[in-house]
């Protein structure tokens, strides 16, 4: 091996060996990065106060919340998410009752637990008045289950 070739496979080496570098330092880089999943706002309006009817409430699906109107006490807003599992509660007029489909958990219609595995009471969520008049929650503001807006 003469001394051009020497060089020529040595220059060959050097650049792979700088291409493996920087190929490696790209893959740490990446795994040092925090990898964020956005959740969709807990904020958001659900209408307004004349789309929800007196009487049962209105299970809103994309939300998984229940919207209640009552004329004497206004409008509340219940989380329809089980705190066991997080199946989804269903509410049954019948007995003014929310129900677990998935292991039997049973709650009061102030959300209070009453049977099952369940280990606390459903949430009960800030609704207000945005200035369009349309009404907002707000799932960041845990509120007790007395809350009311009135409109």
């Amino acid at each position: 091996m003469n001394r051009r070739s020497f060089l020529n496979y040595g220059a060959v080496g050097v650049a792979a060996l700088c291409s493996g570098v920087v190929v490696s330092l790209g893959a740490v880089i990446k795994f040092l990065t925090p990898s964020v999943f956005y959740e969709p706002p807990q904020a958001f309006k659900i209408g307004n106060p004349g789309d929800f009817p007196f009487g049962p409430p209105t299970f809103l699906v994309d939300e998984k919340i229940y919207v209640f109107r009552d004329q004497a006490k206004g409008f509340a807003v219940a989380s329809a998410v089980c705190t066991h599992l997080g199946c989804t509660v269903a509410h049954f007029s019948s007995d003014n009752r929310f129900h677990c489909p998935c292991h039997g958990s049973v709650f009061a219609a102030d959300g209070s637990v009453q049977h099952g595995p369940a280990p606390r009471g459903l949430e009960w969520y800030e609704v207000t008045q945005s200035r369009n008049g349309q009404l907002r929650v707000d799932k960041d503001k845990v509120v007790p289950p007395t809350y009311r807006l009135m409109v």
